[in-house]
């Protein structure tokens, strides 16, 4: 991927910037970038894998059939998974400030992607400037409309607690149960319970199901089948992994497959 830091928009003024630039990428497994910002806005789809984006208080995770959008100026980290293909659109920000200063998670639709393709040099540069102008009102006006997907969980601050939920969100699979996740807190169970629903709008045990469904999600948009993903999760069945999945996200695991 291109360094955040030296990205292509990074060194064009504004006023020669496209509305839209378009540019596929092939992450390496594991890759990441630290805290950075840009002056444009980014939007970016997954062909394949996943990939993990932070800001201060939330952490996002774009599988395939989604899109993440990320406004200017918002400090934020990437993490990918594996198996990784994904499209970035760098938005020049006047346009930006027209589709939301909140990162989100939305779902892909054909029209969206077909859009979202159109928008790379090679078929931007075929194009009139009117012709361009339309997709790009439109693309807006479809990013604008597009559904959130909660695919995104809430970060605590307080160092109480903010260990134990970094620590799940990289591996919850190893976390047995909250008694033992939550053991060596350096605060009584109630208070440490408080805390998380103050700061994460959940108790620990519903925050730590929805870290374990975000990583689930990561390994299968990596590829992996969804009865692997079920077991090592301690589901007895595949359809028991789906009755939890539909009844928290309101969608079957399939759906976020590579």
């Amino acid at each position: 991927m291109t360094n955040p830091n030296r990205h292509p928009l990074s060194d064009l003024g504004e006023v020669v910037r496209p509305r839209y630039l378009g540019e596929l990428v092939r992450p390496t497994s594991g890759e990441s970038y630290d805290w950075h910002t840009h002056d444009f806005g980014q939007l970016i789809s997954a062909a394949s894998g996943s990939m993990y984006v932070g800001t201060p208080d939330r952490v996002l995770l774009l599988s395939p059939a989604m899109v993440l959008w990320i406004p200017p100026d918002v400090e934020h980290w990437m993490r990918y998974g594996s198996n990784n293909e994904m499209r970035y659109v760098d938005v020049r920000k006047g346009e930006a400030e027209m589709i939301g200063e909140d990162c989100r998670i939305m779902a892909m639709t054909p029209l969206l992607n077909a859009l979202m393709a159109g928008t790379m040099p090679d078929r931007a540069t075929s194009r009139a400037k009117d012709h361009n102008d339309a997709l790009h009102a439109l693309l807006r006006h479809e990013l604008v409309a597009a559904p959130d997907v909660p695919l995104s969980i809430a970060m605590p601050q307080d160092h109480r607690i903010r260990r134990f939920a970094e620590a799940a969100l990289d591996d919850p699979g190893v976390i047995g149960s909250v008694d033992s996740w939550l053991a060596d807190a350096p605060a009584s169970r109630k208070t440490i319970e408080r805390l998380f629903v103050t700061e994460t709008g959940m108790p620990p045990s519903r925050w730590l199901r929805h870290a374990r469904i975000l990583h689930a999600i990561s390994r299968l948009a990596a590829g992996e089948k969804v009865s692997s993903v079920a077991f090592d999760m301690g589901y007895a069945s595949s359809s028991a992994f789906s009755y939890m999945f539909r009844r928290t996200l309101g969608r079957s695991p399939s759906d976020f497959c590579a």
